[in-house]
């Protein structure tokens, strides 16, 4: 029987001069650090040796780059479970130019980080063995690579390299890399599973498995189709095809004679099939198929000698306009966030920090996450949780801005890595589409729209034949963005809202919004901890921007900042707000605007064209938020930070996707609208109010019996008809269904906040069970919920906050987290008063 040893122990990591060649004889004289747990990178054991400053954690990482200085050594000790069978070593994650080496012997060289490194060391184990790998330093490695002279300004240096671009060693003189190292941070070394595959007399060597539906969906089929490497001749060889449903029940199972045969297949149908749903729109069942190779003796009794079993999902998407989806005959538009690896500081996989973006992309109504062409391969593991949770997967190949290196050798490279990945994770359920990469046209564009596009060979020929040979009926998108009359054409494909630093027209009502980016610090707590304590708040700074400062942020906060990434010019409508003078009024201030950029850029999203009327065309297909998450601690654009805390942009992120929303259009005229992204459709009423803060009194105010369909919106209400009212006056409105159950509700204001004056709310609050319930007395804007328990501010989930109340409307929000225990406090921004209330779950 096939089995797997995974090497996870007796690793060992060594400094080795560049200039020096790797001399067996002289390895026990270097000084080695034990490494501790595996897999760990150089720079994870070098920190749990005390070796680097805590600080490289949360980014400070000038005290680490000696590292990149350096050539590096592996080494593990080992005894083989076996010797005298067909054995494969696999080294799942190499970071990244490595050579390879077994007892001595130099078996494979490597340097590709988004590959495996695959050897066959079939008779070359022994009892007991040593595997050593040789990583050399990235700067060393480089000048070794082809670099055509014509590329020269659109072709970074570093693309020759399959590396992670933001791993680089860069010059950078103030502030941080883009991805919030300071100054930069390149990793080195193996950060996934090294295993020993045993195989027996035969073995299952690739796999395709397709789910189809019949019309109307009342069959469906699992085609499953496997290649066999034999080592044996002459051996009866059995496949056995078995199909269960996600609680272990039988539904069908086959056996077939394998023969001399390389690749056998089998169809398992299962009569009306559980459909799988995108999340927000019915239930995520999946099915399991198993297939076991066996080997039959001359009496005809079976031995298994290899297995394989995968997850798979029922569901029809059809694409019936320009990335418009339905999905088993849902209209299903796209709402999520461009996701960032996981953490910077190793590219080890990092489970909690997984479950921690998983709980808030749940909480934000997200449906999709978009796999960023500049990030990293991410385990199985994180695909098995996008089908069990119903989250769809906008999955990018590793190419990121501007253009590339199209040489023959270098095509390789890409299309080695675009069969592995799609061979790998084309079976998912929660898989939507492929995509070519992030910004390659459109950075080049930008750098030079006048000379060619060096790469696009790439995006428009090598991955999409990839994709229709291995993946046929995916949808591949050439780029994000991509398809217009110009790469980042708004009216077409998808569009990122760089109409902050750039000026084109159309990004009203774009068709589909891939990367919404407005910037802000984070969360205070989190702040503190990146900013140095010393400069946090420099004496005599007033927090006012005038035409002699560059930027609207303190010099230490600045340091936290991608200077090149223009975060100064990317900011909501801080001009809209109250001037700063502390430093808990600037985090207000740009968080505040942010979090209104992504409110009016949503409900612009869910609304459509102005005009209204269901079916019409001018209505953006979705909206992912830029970025969803930072790999570093930084200032810049997430709205879920390093620590997985979320701000006031992920707040009003997480309103403006609400499956039911109300809202309010404020240009010439004001129209209400209902809009309804659900699974069903909708009736109920809207009801409409004036809101005076002043008197705290409601006027005007109308109830409008609605029905909106599926997937639609439209106008309920035009305000024309009350001519004027003063603009202190609040716009108020919420939608109930038939069965009385308030669905959403908004408050709007018509003038800039720097203009309103705001009372001084007091909150009735109490806890029920794992609920906040609250109240106020007048109009609370803004009430923060923050939560400690013995000085731990991390952690904390509330399902709702940074939100508006008015008197007479009840809040409830679920208490998340992993805290069940604490102090927690609620605020409105404007109003000196505060609730506090101990926090304990009950058992």
């Amino acid at each position: 029987m096939r089995s797997i040893q995974f090497l996870k122990e007796n690793w060992s990591i060594a400094q080795l001069d560049p200039q020096e060649k790797l001399d067996f004889s002289v390895l026990p004289n270097l000084k080695w650090l034990n490494v501790p747990k595996f897999p760990m990178q150089v720079q994870d054991v070098l920190l749990h040796e005390g070796l680097l400053p805590q600080e490289v954690l949360v980014g400070w990482c000038d005290e680490a780059k000696w590292i990149a200085e350096y050539d590096w050594v592996y080494q593990c000790e080992f005894e083989a479970e076996c010797c005298d069978r067909p054995t494969m070593l696999r080294m799942m994650g190499v970071d990244t130019v490595a050579d390879i080496y077994l007892n001595g012997e130099k078996i494979s060289n490597h340097d590709d980080f988004f590959l495996p490194n695959e050897t066959d060391v079939t008779g070359k184990l022994k009892k007991k063995n040593v595997l050593t790998v040789h990583f050399h330093n990235i700067e060393g490695e480089m000048p070794k690579y082809y670099y055509n002279p014509e590329w020269e300004g659109l072709v970074d240096h570093w693309k020759v390299l399959r590396k992670p671009g933001h791993d680089r060693v860069q010059d950078i003189p103030h502030g941080s890399n883009y991805q919030g190292a300071h100054p930069y941070f390149t990793p080195i070394g193996l950060y996934d599973d090294v295993k020993l595959d045993y195989m027996d007399s035969a073995a299952i060597c690739g796999d395709h498995i397709v789910t189809e539906l019949t019309q109307n969906y009342y069959v469906g089929h699992v085609k499953t189709e496997i290649d066999i490497q034999r080592f044996a001749e002459g051996e009866d060889l059995r496949a056995s095809f078995m199909l269960e449903d996600e609680d272990g029940t039988l539904i069908r199972k086959t056996s077939i004679a394998v023969g001399d045969q390389e690749t056998v297949s089998a169809i398992l149908s299962v009569n009306e099939p559980k459909l799988w749903y995108p999340r927000g729109f019915g239930e995520h069942p999946l099915y399991r198929i198993t297939v076991s190779l066996g080997r039959a003796d001359a009496a005809g009794k079976v031995c298994e000698i290899d297995r394989l079993s995968k997850l798979v999902g029922f569901k029809d998407v059809q694409m019936v306009g320009d990335l418009q989806f339905v999905i088993n005959g849902k209209n299903v538009r796209l709402w999520g966030g461009s996701m960032d690896p996981f953490q910077g500081y190793t590219h080890v996989w990092q489970p909690d920090r997984v479950d921690r973006l998983l709980l808030l992309v749940e909480n934000a109504h997200m449906n999709t996450l978009r796999c960023w062409g500049e990030g990293i391969p991410y385990k199985d593991e994180f695909y098995e949780e996008t089908d069990r949770r119903g989250i769809l997967v906008w999955q990018e190949f590793f190419l990121g801005f501007n253009a590339y290196p199209d040489d023959d050798n270098y095509r390789k490279y890409i299309r080695a890595e675009g069969e592995y990945l799609v061979k790998r994770i084309r079976h998912h359920a929660s898989l939507l589409m492929w995509c070519g990469g992030n910004e390659t046209r459109m950075g080049s564009e930008f750098t030079d729209r006048n000379r060619p596009f060096y790469g696009e060979v790439l995006v428009t020929k090598d991955l999409p034949e990839i994709v229709a040979r291995l993946d046929p009926g995916r949808y591949y998108h050439e780029g994000s963005p991509s398809i217009g009359r110009w790469a980042n054409d708004p009216e077409v494909g998808d569009h990122h809202t760089y109409d902050c630093v750039w000026q084109y027209h159309g990004t009203e009502y774009p068709n589909f919004v891939s990367e919404h980016i407005r910037t802000s610090p984070p969360v205070m707590h989190s702040l503190k901890a990146i900013v140095r304590e010393e400069d946090f708040w420099p004496e005599n700074y007033t927090g006012m921007l005038t035409y002699q400062d560059r930027f609207p942020l303190p010099p230490s906060w600045m340091e936290r900042v991608n200077w090149t990434s223009n975060m100064h010019l990317k900011t909501g409508p801080i001009w809209e707000y109250y001037d700063a003078n502390t430093p808990e009024e600037m985090l207000y201030r740009f968080g505040a605007s942010y979090a209104q950029e992504m409110r009016d850029g949503l409900e612009r999203v869910r609304m459509g064209s102005r005009e209204g009327g269901l079916g019409r065309k001018r209505r953006s297909r979705g909206h992912f938020s830029c970025k969803l998450n930072d790999t570093w601690p930084k200032c810049y654009c997430a709205v879920i930070d390093f620590f997985g805390e979320g701000y006031m942009p992920y707040y009003a992120t997480k309103r403006g996707q609400e499956p039911v929303l109300v809202c309010f259009d404020n240009h010439d005229t004001i129209n209400l609208w209902l809009v309804n992204d659900s699974a069903e459709d909708i009736k109920g009423t809207v009801t409409f109010a004036l809101f005076n803060p002043a008197t705290n009194q409601f006027s005007e105010q109308k109830d409008i019996p609605v029905f909106m369909p599926q997937g639609e919106g439209d106008i309920v209400l035009n305000l024309d008809y009350l001519y004027f009212f003063p603009k202190n006056y609040l716009l108020y409105a919420k939608f109930t269904d038939e069965n009385g159950v308030i669905r959403n509700f908004a408050i709007d204001s018509v003038d800039v906040e720097r203009h309103q004056r705001f009372p001084e709310a007091k909150l009735d609050v109490h806890i029920e069970d794992d609920e906040l319930v609250i109240t106020t007395d007048k109009y609370a804007r803004c009430i923060e919920i923050y939560g400690n328990e013995d000085g731990d501010q991390f952690g904390w989930l509330f399902e709702d906050n940074f939100f508006d109340l008015l008197p007479g409307d009840t809040k409830r929000i679920k208490i998340l987290g992993r805290h069940t225990k604490g102090v927690i406090t609620l605020k409105p921004h404007y109003s000196p008063n505060q609730e506090t209330l101990q926090y304990q779950l009950e058992k």
